[in-house]
């Protein structure tokens, strides 16, 4: 593709924060950022000297490049190992050329799973960051956007004696602990025929090789965190665990990962979307499924190589919205052309933009079907 103009700007996100817009082509791209986030990612900040950021990317200006080779040009351009030069100028001049450029959608749409509960690091009363819904029974994405936001509906309704506000994700902030939200988003979920899952982002609260969840009073070892996310794995019948260890801790991930075939144990502060920490995953068989940012590691092309790689070894990508979001939706086009199972986002707020370009492009498919694992 031609690059004809090339432009950045300083926009805000839904925390109210700085962030970066790109434009290429007549084309828009937004970089997101997280609160929870691994130590291992690609850096996401607005540069200081954004105008002459642009002017350096606008020297590419003129040429006939690929996603590939564009990419690339910004490695270059920045010359760190995690874009700690161009900071979020890198994930939305990434994201613009690829819409730019167009995508190659498949019909097969990704299951959403949804933010419904929150608390750790976005904000609530829960040790536990995220409570999550997949509507493992919808038979089209549809369906399964309407299951989610029943339930949501639902919670707010039912526990509205409880319900203090919402979060950085959109997410309903609960006055019970981990546990009683547990018990009741499951009454809920069951009746919709829905399975429950959990960002538990352990890292935010592991010190000094303890994991302290202040809102239960536990304070575990790694063996006692691990015979506790087995607890709610069975009582809660989880489908889906996230960062239930330390980012550090591929031993105990395996473990867990060996004890749970059946369900998606899920790496996202330990892999942070990085093929070279996926590949340390692999070989010591730690998680079977990884959550997938483009944002984490600096690129479309990144992200695609570290999603590639997730196939071949059959570890199931869930690609995924951030805290700090905007209206861009390209991650909704990228689950479509990539293939993903799996799209994490809220049901609430800004991320509806992702939700809602999938139900525009379900609309205008053929023969759409839904691709969960």
């Amino acid at each position: 593709m031609e690059l004809r103009n090339i432009e950045l700007r300083q926009i805000i996100d839904s925390r109210t924060k700085p962030t970066v817009e790109a434009e290429i082509n007549n084309s828009y791209g937004k970089a997101p950022s997280g609160a929870s986030t691994g130590t291992h990612e690609a850096k996401c900040f607005v540069p200081d000297h954004l105008d002459n950021i642009e002017k350096l990317i606008q020297k590419l200006e003129g040429r006939d490049l690929s996603q590939e080779e564009f990419d690339k040009e910004l490695h270059n351009i920045d010359g760190t190992n995690d874009f700690s030069r161009l900071g979020a100028s890198a994930i939305a001049s990434s994201f613009a050329f690829k819409n730019a450029e167009g995508f190659e959608n498949t019909e097969n749409f990704p299951l959403p799973l949804s933010n419904v509960i929150g608390g750790g690091e976005h904000g609530g009363n829960t040790s536990i960051q995220e409570f999550l819904v997949l509507p493992v029974n919808a038979k089209t994405f549809p369906e399964a956007i309407e299951t989610n936001r029943k339930i949501y509906q639902e919670l707010k309704e039912r526990y509205a004696s409880k319900i203090k506000g919402i979060n950085d994700e959109g997410a309903l902030i609960t006055s019970m602990d981990d546990e009683a939200t547990l018990r009741a988003l499951k009454k809920v979920a069951d009746k919709y025929e829905a399975r429950i899952g959990l960002d538990i982002a352990a890292s935010e609260f592991y010190e000094n090789e303890k994991y302290r969840m202040t809102s239960l009073g536990e304070v575990n070892t790694p063996e006692e965190q691990l015979e506790f996310v087995q607890m709610l794995i069975d009582e809660f019948e989880l489908v889906y665990v996230e960062d239930p260890f330390d980012q550090e801790d591929f031993k105990m991930h395996a473990k867990l990962t060996r004890q749970n075939p059946e369900v998606m144990i899920c790496g996202d502060d330990l892999f942070t979307t990085n093929k070279e920490r996926l590949q340390e995953g692999i070989d010591k068989d730690s998680c079977n499924s990884l959550i997938v940012k483009p944002n984490q590691i600096g690129t479309v092309t990144d992200a695609r190589e570290t999603v590639e790689l997730a196939k071949e070894h059959d570890y199931t990508p869930v690609i995924s919205h951030r805290s700090g979001e905007t209206c861009d939706n390209t991650i909704s086009d990228l689950a479509l052309e990539w293939e993903c199972p799996v799209i994490k986002a809220g049901i609430a707020d800004i991320r509806i933009a992702k939700l809602n370009k999938l139900l525009r492009l379900w609309d205008k498919s053929d023969n759409p079907e839904i691709n969960m694992a």
